[in-house]
């Protein structure tokens, strides 16, 4: 068991990658280059050839993290941007983190609550897209047959998270909003299936989890939704809340990018025909991402409803963006209560050129 102020110590730890920068537009060249100079070749409204076809994309086996990436894979899309991917489905963001780190992984579905602290540890990666607002998936669960008539209740209690978890945010901003004291829960680390497990056999009281582990805990545990990122069931403080609002991002490796712009603005390309097929094929994306996941399709339905798939950069993303590195900084999560400036952990100026659109923040990064 830990406490919650050791929390922060094994997060830090845990999650490591690395930044970027703006770009800036060539249009005599028909070339766009970034801060890592990587340039992407326009011809006649096409992007040019992939320099490589070859592509491991990594992702985690979530409707929020990776539904766009099951959605691609599924219905070709990176084959008709001429790439061969393989799509491997990791158990969270924080083991992307490790190999990511090492080099391992090139280009990985992720999110904008652990990048700023992967720059910070120095490893070579940047935010290149963002695809989905999350937070109403981001939750804490209640195990069955404790009582609560106020949110002073559930202090003292055990409760099980991944170290590094995007749900720490939902927490946190729990307490602070509650009153409650974060470092009177003992805190242990686990991953999401051994939450599940903890649950029902009773050695943890409140499950921190992400769907669709927020279902299964309540089919299969009986548990109580305490809250999500978004929206309170405590006794006392029901209501819409704004307790954790980040986004799923797609990040890529610097170096690998510089190498590979064109094969990078492919993928992007990809990622976001899969997305309008979720917002414009929602019962057929359910079902592609149901049979993927092994939930049926009334509970993936529900789940994805919960999540606002979005490719694209605009203001409301730059400010979530800011206000979550001030939370960070004000929670002590980042190496010595450092900041981290929004441009050295994004790099937009590939999704710029080729889904322009897609565009709509004033500032250009």
């Amino acid at each position: 068991m830990k406490k919650a102020r050791l929390f922060v110590a094994v997060t830090l730890a845990v999650t490591l990658l690395a930044g970027c920068g703006s770009g800036s537009k060539n249009s005599k060249t028909g070339t766009t280059a970034n801060a890592s100079g990587n340039t992407v070749s326009i011809e006649n409204g096409e992007v040019g050839e992939p320099e490589t076809t070859d592509v491991t994309l990594y992702g985690v086996n979530d409707l929020q993290i990776s539904a766009a990436m099951m959605i691609a894979e599924n219905q070709g899309y990176f084959k008709e941007e001429g790439l061969n991917v393989e799509c491997v489905y990791m158990a969270n963001v924080p083991e992307i983190a490790a190999i990511m780190a090492n080099g391992e992984a090139k280009i990985a579905c992720a999110n904008n609550y652990s990048t700023p602290t992967w720059v910070l540890n120095g490893a070579k990666c940047k935010v290149i897209a963002p695809t989905c607002n999350m937070g109403g998936t981001q939750c804490l669960l209640l195990r069955d047959g404790i009582k609560i008539k106020s949110a002073k209740d559930l202090e003292g209690l055990t409760m099980g998270m991944v170290s590094g978890s995007t749900q720490y945010v939902t927490f946190r901003n729990m307490c602070k909003e509650l009153d409650l004291d974060p470092e009177s829960f003992n805190i242990t680390t686990l991953q999401f299936p051994d939450q599940l497990s903890a649950l029902s056999q009773g050695q943890i009281d409140i499950m921190a989890v992400p769907e669709p582990w927020v279902t299964k805990a309540q089919e299969e545990c009986n548990a109580t939704l305490l809250c999500s990122g978004t929206k309170s069931y405590i006794p006392g403080a029901e209501g819409d809340v704004l307790w954790c609002n980040m986004y799923a991002t797609i990040n890529a490796n610097d170096d690998w990018a510089a190498e590979n712009p064109n094969t990078t603005a492919h993928m992007l390309l990809a990622i976001q025909k899969a997305t309008d097929f979720i917002n414009n094929n929602r019962d057929e994306a359910v079902k592609i991402c149901a049979e993927h996941i092994g939930m049926s399709e009334e509970d993936t339905a529900k789940i994805m409803d919960e999540n606002v798939y979005a490719y694209g950069v605009d203001d409301s993303y730059v400010d979530t963006a800011i206000a979550l590195e001030d939370f960070m900084v004000e929670e002590n999560i980042l190496p010595g209560g450092q900041s981290v400036p929004f441009a050295d952990y994004h790099d937009f100026s590939i999704l710029r050129k080729v889904t322009p659109d897609s565009y709509t923040a004033k500032e250009e990064y």
